[in-house]
């Protein structure tokens, strides 16, 4: 049963799932914060301008 919550290294599985999960929550804050930033800074106001914008250039070739 001990082979089970210890690596080779005898790092427990629970440091490890830790550590997993604070990757995870680090990244997620990350994904978070550059929404927040983009929303704040216009990124989102003229969405239907991109789409078209998109097709016209897609046309013109």
């Amino acid at each position: 049963m001990l082979k089970f919550f210890f690596n080779r290294k005898g790092t427990s599985m629970i440091e490890v799932t830790i550590i997993q999960f604070m990757v995870a929550l680090f990244m997620s804050l990350g994904a978070l914060c550059i929404f927040i930033w983009a929303v704040l800074s216009g990124l989102f106001t003229d969405m239907e301008e991109i789409k078209h914008r998109a097709y016209r250039a897609e046309v013109n070739e």
